[in-house]
């Protein structure tokens, strides 16, 4: 879960030696799913070369993460999704207070967005 947009990623894990690249795959489809722009897509697979799993301290973060796995437990027994993507999809719409009740997805957009609009006016500057 993205601290900002609060942007679920899943990813099944089998096997953890793998579990960096298949988090960075997964993430950069989510985003390519979203309408993030290419360009977009492929600074953040090079600013995700090296990934470092681990507890986050922020507790907004936590309590949105344990809203997060119950819902998708009761998505998983219900079996209305089929696959984790399609479970993805439905969080991109889902919507936490701590966001002002936005969607994770359009956060996202909104974010990656301000990013590329920031780069350009810095590299035209330079």
């Amino acid at each position: 879960m993205n601290e900002r947009s609060l942007l679920l990623v899943l990813v099944a894990a089998p096997e953890g030696k793998s579990l960096p690249a298949r988090f960075r795959d997964s993430v950069l489809a989510l985003l390519g799913r979203l309408g993030v722009p290419s360009q977009s897509i492929e600074a953040e697979a090079l600013a995700m070369r090296d990934i470092a799993l681990g507890p986050t301290a922020n507790r907004r973060v936590v309590g949105c993460m344990r809203e997060a796995a119950f819902a998708l437990s009761l998505e998983f027994e219900s079996r209305r999704f089929q696959t984790l993507r399609a479970i993805e999809d439905y969080f991109c719409e889902y919507i936490y207070s701590t966001t002002g009740y936005r969607h994770p997805g359009e956060l996202a957009l909104e974010l990656f967005s301000l990013a590329s609009s920031t780069s350009a006016r810095v590299s035209r500057i330079h």
